[in-house]
């Protein structure tokens, strides 16, 4: 995505009153943090991108910084830079031609974090009924209604899921109304090779699991 585009909105600058224009798939939010304040990134189908956290210092000044998230070895790490940082930096110099830069000979030293809490995923490993080896993971991703929430889970859970190097899915929740085993939900291929969101009903994924399990010790 191109920084600058004609359809471009124009939202406020987070602190100040002039006027800033994000592309049109990208928002802010403004969230409190143990140690101070954080306005967080979206994108409508890469999820969170990044975040600039203010934190005071205790003598009076703030300490900004930039942070994109995700696991360095992610690929979509650096999709989520390109869009993130270009507009971050713009808003940082921004907030420090209202505040005023640090005076000379006086950096800054950012102070000591209070931990953030962890967030709990559930999951699932798939054994081979025979001979017990892991076959698949599962993620449960009950907040994944978009591909930006998809992308979230896959995100948080990078790490986890290439360390195993299994077959993974992500699994949205339930959709519709009814019996929970006849609703169907959108599920993400995301390991080893990615695939586009596919909506199933349980009884659709369920056989190809089954047939994942069956295939491996010809049971």
């Amino acid at each position: 995505m191109k920084h600058r585009n004609p359809t471009q909105k124009r939202t406020n600058v987070p602190g100040g009153q002039s006027s800033f224009r994000l592309p049109p798939d990208v928002s802010f939010s403004k969230q409190s943090l143990p140690y101070g304040w954080a306005y967080v990134f979206r994108h409508r189908t890469l999820g969170e991108l990044g975040r600039i956290v203010l934190e005071e210092t205790g003598d009076e000044r703030t300490h900004l910084s930039l942070e994109v998230v995700g696991d360095p070895a992610d690929p979509m790490t650096a999709e989520r830079a390109a869009i993130f940082q270009p507009l971050g930096m713009e808003l940082a110099q921004r907030m420090e031609a209202m505040t005023g830069p640090a005076p000379a000979g006086s950096p800054v030293t950012p102070p000591r974090r209070t931990p953030e809490p962890k967030e709990l995923i559930e999951s699932r490993l798939i054994p081979c009924e025979r001979c017990g080896i892991m076959l698949a993971m599962l993620i449960f991703a009950p907040e994944a209604t978009d591909a930006g929430g998809f992308e979230d889970y896959a995100r948080k859970m990078y790490p986890e899921y290439t360390r195993l190097d299994l077959q993974t899915w992500i699994i949205g929740p339930a959709l519709g109304s009814g019996p929970l085993m006849d609703r169907p939900a959108d599920i993400l291929k995301i390991w080893p090779t990615r695939a586009p969101i596919e909506r199933q009903r349980p009884v659709e994924f369920n056989s190809m699991l089954d047939r994942l399990v069956s295939g491996h010790c010809g049971l």
